[in-house]
């Protein structure tokens, strides 16, 4: 075991999920698989059990979790005094809010960032758009890949990202059981007596269920909130419930049982950008790293 593999099995233990802490540690998912099954190799116990909610710790894993968060606490203390010796760049932090559909998309743009400056401390927080917005807007972040539409405009700017990840689709999402699954297109009409598992409205797409079925004159039967894209996915086949979801998630949730039926509206499609707070004293670096988004 080495300190690497303990942070990774940290992660997923965390996020129930490989792919999910893939996100965060900005590795790929089969480097995580790859790690958790030589640790659990090493240590001949099995760590994680699956479930329709993800991975869950077993008693050797929820030991592992509880003394090995102890020790990479004291490592990384440990680590930071000593860097701290001969660091003679003064360490800054840069509040990055960005949602885990726009995490996995940017990921090497993110990856070169921190290679190409160092002494920057990128502390990323993932939530939805909307959320995200009011954060900025508070002041508790610094910048934010988010998508439209702007709700704080007095506050904060969204300028467009420019590149071929310019936004992202929305699709319904269904069980194959469901008479729908052989649709080729659906209306928001048509979704009117489904049972819905949705994104909380910390999220653009658990907005938009909300207001659009206002605007026909009904009320969703809502079952379940999530703040997780996977969880939500992986509920749907056993709680035959449907979905709103971008298709560019499409190939990190499950592929079985589930199809994937373009929304047809006039808002299907929500393009993305990075957004700012208009009070906000920016730094040279946050520029920067604007740069490399919008130019890769």
């Amino acid at each position: 075991m080495n300190i690497t593999h303990l942070r990774y099995f940290i992660e997923i233990a965390k996020c129930h999920s490989i792919s999910q802490a893939s996100r965060h540690l900005f590795v790929t998912q089969p480097t995580l698989s790859l790690a958790l099954k030589k640790l659990e190799q090493e240590l001949d116990q099995q760590l994680f059990f699956r479930t329709e909610h993800g991975l869950q710790a077993t008693q050797a894993g929820k030991l592992l979790y509880n003394e090995g968060q102890q020790l990479l606490d004291q490592w990384d203390e440990l680590t930071h005094r000593i860097q701290s010796l001969s660091n003679t760049e003064e360490k800054i932090d840069i509040r990055l809010g960005i949602t885990s559909l726009f995490a996995i998309q940017f990921v090497d743009e993110i990856a070169r960032f921190q290679q190409a400056y160092p002494h920057v401390n990128l502390i990323t927080k993932q939530d939805g758009s909307h959320m995200l917005q009011q954060l900025l807007a508070k002041g508790q972040l610094d910048l934010a890949l988010v998508s439209y539409p702007n709700y704080l405009p007095d506050k904060i700017t969204i300028d467009s990202i420019h590149n071929s990840r310019k936004g992202y689709h929305v699709y319904v999402v269904v069980p194959t059981e469901n008479p729908l699954a052989d649709k080729t297109t659906l209306t928001f009409a048509e979704l009117k007596d489904q049972r819905f598992s949705s994104l909380t409205n910390n999220y653009v797409l658990g907005l938009l269920l909300k207001e659009k079925a206002q605007d026909l004159g009904f009320t969703p039967n809502v079952i379940a909130y999530h703040s997780s894209l996977q969880v939500l996915l992986h509920s749907l086949k056993s709680s035959q419930t449907i979905c709103l979801m971008a298709i560019e998630y499409q190939i990190l949730g499950p592929q079985e049982g589930l199809a994937w039926i373009p929304l047809d509206d006039d808002q299907n499609y929500f393009p993305i950008g990075l957004a700012l707070n208009k009070e906000g004293q920016n730094l040279p670096e946050v520029h920067d790293f604007i740069a490399i988004i919008q130019n890769h």
